[in-house]
């Protein structure tokens, strides 16, 4: 599904010009490319008499073919239609929240979060940060592949050296992509980014081919405008929804969350 892209908030907008590159639009940043799709991190559905099979536990994750044997992906939409969340910036704060990239949550919006994972459906996890998820992984994979690419250029945030690896290795690897990768084809024709603390990926290139990929692979998310950065949804939390970290574990152990 393709959403509207979002509008910024007036703060949003006043810090598009300071010196933190993380503030720029995202165009501005990878002006290489003529577009730019934000396609959000699905959540996971653990798949009806499953359960038993797999556990996602702190210390454990399951790899890569064990979530997409066991699991299924969940789109915003259809967690907004479960909570009652008002829209996907605001369902994008209570993730921010949850995963404390951000300091501050919207009180109202994030509980309904809150009571759906921890107390109505126990089989639902949230949509994960930091890395490109394991259940959509392999979809895009075999789109790029599709795309008559053997080979993509894998890098990372932290790491700058890029390795040419085979397409069919990255599928059979049951751990899944680094942490914050880049995905490039060698012709620089593609470029999908993975940044810290974010629960969506940036798919960049024309958009036909971002249309197809988008199709072909059932992302949900937007295209870019020339103003849209990577904290689109951000706006300022006033009293009395603002909650912080504190009050939220407190809330969370008076409640046994």
């Amino acid at each position: 599904m393709i959403y509207n892209t979002p509008e910024l908030s007036e703060e949003m907008i006043k810090s598009l010009s300071t010196q933190n590159y993380r503030d720029w639009p995202l165009m501005k940043r990878y002006p290489e490319y003529d577009e730019c799709f934000v396609a959000f991190h699905p959540f996971l559905k653990i798949k009806n008499g499953h359960e038993e099979y797999i556990k996602f536990e702190s210390y454990s994750r399951p790899n890569k073919f064990e979530i997409q044997k066991h699991c299924e992906p969940l789109s915003w939409l259809e967690i907004i239609n479960l909570t009652g969340i008002i829209d996907i910036k605001s369902l994008d704060r209570a993730l921010a929240f949850l995963h404390r990239a951000y300091s501050f949550g919207e009180r109202t919006e994030y509980y309904k979060l809150i009571k759906l994972l921890v107390k109505d459906r126990l089989d639902i996890l949230p949509a994960e940060v930091d890395d490109l998820p394991l259940i959509i992984e392999n979809k895009i994979l075999h789109k790029l592949r599709s795309l008559d690419y053997d080979s993509v250029l894998i890098y990372s945030d932290f790491n700058e050296h890029k390795e040419l690896i085979n397409i069919d290795k990255l599928i059979e690897n049951p751990i899944g992509l680094p942490t914050h990768v880049r995905i490039g084809t060698p012709d620089e024709k593609i470029l999908i980014v993975q940044d810290f603390d974010q629960r969506f990926a940036y798919f960049f290139s024309n958009k036909s081919t971002l249309y197809d990929i988008i199709e072909s692979t059932n992302l949900e998310g937007f295209f870019c405008n020339e103003h849209t950065p990577e904290s689109w949804n951000y706006y300022p939390i006033l009293e009395p929804e603002k909650i912080d970290w504190s009050e939220d574990m407190k809330n969370s152990y008076e409640n046994n969350f």
